[in-house]
């Protein structure tokens, strides 16, 4: 028995970077519903005992979460777990006439009303067995902590007729100050309302003078003066920011015009080159897809050019076959080209040579070699080529002799 009705809880926790809390009275009205980041659990404590004291502390998951743990220790509460994680439906499901801010609340919520649907049955068998003069609630709470329901209300029933008297004595102190502090709320509230009043009056005096000021003609005169300046000040504005985009504009048609001006200039050199018999070789910095489609969009990459590659040890089969497909002629290289790349280039019957096989010159920024000592080279190539195909041929002939001969011997 207490002066004062003490109010149990059945509390529903999610935490997480996002924690929410679900408040339900043992009737099962939802009390609070509230979600919150990074709050630390002195404050979740705090917060829950301001609403009575928790019996229970469920969760919607299993195992439960150390923080749920935490709080349970806190309220020397009972814990709620389900033999197994509720699904998503069943918590939509107990949660469908309640409103939800996200989906934290909608599981702190469900993990509160599963618990409660779990005594619910007990708690209404409470409500009917409980005699008068004994808070059903009181039992409840020893129920939940293990005690059975006759125990609980022999145990209610033996409080000394002494504490009886002393709690109506503090309920009625109770009472009298709850009278005082409703008349203080009373007369405060009467005193906001004249204060209010007085707020009003003021403005009302304000709005006055102010339209007394409006009225005036000097006040007209400058305010029109003013709205001129303005409209002028923005018409500038307007104005420097159209120019400042017109310039920015002609900056990039500028850049533009050098980049194509410098592309025009070496494709003169290129055919200024051809005419002195120097055949013009397009010069790749690096061999990837970038560096090759780079080339290609400044000079394009047509049938019959002869490429150098400055760098061909980042290439595979994929680059080669990019070259490939351009049917270009031959390609030179200056270091070590991977064996993939390499059987990509000679399947296609496209020779690979070394600068030190054809030298190259630089006149600029363009590469040039003798077409004459290329053509000497492309037909060594193709001379050692057939060679090589022809031995081949060979040693497969070779290798079915060899392997008739086997069987014959097996045969035998």
């Amino acid at each position: 028995m207490r002066s004062r009705k003490r109010r149990y809880l059945i509390v529903g926790v999610d935490p997480g970077t996002t924690t929410a809390i679900a408040i339900l009275d043992l009737k099962g009205k939802l009390l609070s519903l509230s979600s919150s980041r990074s709050i630390p659990t002195s404050s979740i404590v705090e917060h829950i005992a301001a609403y009575g004291h928790p019996l229970i502390i469920a969760t919607d998951v299993t195992p439960p979460p150390t923080m749920v743990e935490k709080i349970k220790r806190a309220f020397h509460a009972v814990l709620f777990s389900p033999k197994e994680s509720l699904p998503t439906d069943e918590k939509i499901a107990l949660t469908k006439s309640f409103e939800c801010s996200n989906d934290h609340e909608r599981d702190a919520l469900a993990a509160a009303r599963m618990a409660f649907k779990d005594c619910k049955n007990k708690f209404a068998q409470i409500e009917k067995k409980t005699p008068a003069g004994i808070e059903p609630d009181e039992v409840k709470a020893l129920v939940v902590q293990g005690v059975s329901v006759d125990s609980a209300i022999t145990k209610l029933s033996a409080v000394p007729k002494k504490m009886a008297e002393e709690v109506k004595e503090t309920k009625e102190v109770d009472e009298r100050v709850q009278t005082l502090q409703e008349a203080i709320h009373r007369q405060k509230s009467q005193i906001n309302r004249l204060r209010a009043y007085v707020d009003e009056l003021q403005c009302k005096l304000s709005a006055r003078d102010e339209k007394i000021k409006r009225l005036t003609s000097k006040t007209d005169r400058m305010a029109l003066k003013e709205l001129r300046k303005l409209m002028k000040t923005k018409e500038i504005s307007a104005r420097n920011e159209r120019i400042a985009q017109l310039r920015k504009k002609v900056k990039e048609l500028q850049n533009k015009i050098s980049r194509l001006s410098h592309q025009i200039d070496q494709l003169k050199g290129i055919r200024a080159l051809e005419t002195l018999h120097a055949k013009p070789v397009k010069a790749i910095r690096s061999f990837t897809k970038d560096s090759i489609l780079e080339i290609d969009v400044k000079y394009g990459l047509k049938k019959g050019d002869v490429i150098f590659l400055e760098d061909a040890s980042g290439g595979g089969s994929v680059t080669a076959k990019m070259l490939v497909d351009r049917d270009i002629k031959a390609v030179i290289i200056q270091n070590e080209m991977s064996h993939s790349a390499m059987e990509r280039f000679l399947a296609s019957n496209i020779p690979v040579f070394t600068t030190e096989e054809i030298s190259i010159r630089r006149v600029d920024d363009l590469v040039v070699i003798d077409p004459s000592t290329l053509d000497k080279a492309i037909a060594r190539w193709k001379a050692r080529s057939e060679k090589t195909k022809f031995r081949k041929k060979i040693e497969i002939l070779e290798s079915i002799l060899e392997e008739y001969r086997n069987r014959r011997l097996k045969g035998h």
